[in-house]
């Protein structure tokens, strides 16, 4: 289950270095044994190609580290 903060960012959009839009934050990637979230899952806005992207796809989700994240506020803005 989501922690407050949890759902409060869930949604939000994802920006790149640019400003352009991604996607949507969905999920949260966790490390097992620390319990340290490793990555956001996100969803990827439809006109985007994923292949050009450089972080991988699983399930259908873009798997970014959370060390690309340079900001959060109304929107999670990446730092490429």
């Amino acid at each position: 289950m989501p922690s407050g903060f949890g759902r409060e960012i869930l949604n939000r959009p994802i920006l790149d270095g640019a400003g352009d839009t991604l996607g949507y934050l969905s999920d949260f990637s966790f490390d097992p044994r620390s319990g340290k979230v490793i990555s956001l899952l996100v969803l990827i806005s439809e006109e985007l190609d994923p292949a050009l992207l450089p972080w991988p796809v699983k399930k259908g989700l873009l798997e970014v580290p959370v060390e690309e994240v340079a900001e959060i506020s109304n929107a999670i803005r990446l730092h490429q």
